[in-house]
């Protein structure tokens, strides 16, 4: 009993002080396994629902909330994200972390509140219906460091 009390006291500062220097984000960005965008291409009924970290360069930006990754093998995946603070820039590597869904422009309407249909290109929203994307909470490109806040889903009493 005596050696327990002992070592609790021993390790609980040093877990706190451990704790205290580490920023949440990038606690959570570095503890998942990092995918290509092409394996989410390529089977993205492995991780719909699921919490995926991405590191590719941006392919295309398709406005102030679209882009695609670019995998080089050709196979895209879109990302979507809500209000962001610095563009995203074409041909920039990007760490993106987020949700993966199948696109459906009518869910996606309905469950994020910044998500407007008639700001996508018809084109856009027509080669992506029910094809991986990417609902960012999190894009970091290497230079300029993070680029949204995060992504807001509508609760039952915005509805």
């Amino acid at each position: 009993m005596w050696s327990s009390v002992v070592a609790a006291l021993l390790v609980v500062p040093l877990l706190a002080a451990g704790c205290s220097e580490h920023n949440l984000d990038e606690v959570r960005l570095s503890e998942q396994a990092v995918l290509d965008a092409g394996e989410i291409a390529r089977r993205p009924s492995a991780y719909y629902g699921h919490l995926v970290t991405v590191v590719a360069e941006v392919e295309a930006v398709h406005g102030p909330h679209a882009f695609t990754l670019d995998d080089g093998a050709g196979l895209e995946v879109l990302v979507v994200v809500p209000k962001v603070a610095t563009p995203v820039k074409r041909a920039r590597e990007v760490t993106v972390h987020g949700t993966v869904r199948s696109f459906d422009a009518n869910a996606f309407d309905r469950d994020y509140v910044w998500f407007e249909v008639r700001a996508f290109d018809p084109a856009l929203l027509r080669r992506f219906t029910e094809r991986p994307v990417i609902v960012a909470d999190s894009i970091r490109d290497h230079e300029g460091g993070d680029l949204i806040a995060g992504a807001i889903r509508r609760t039952a009493a915005a509805e």
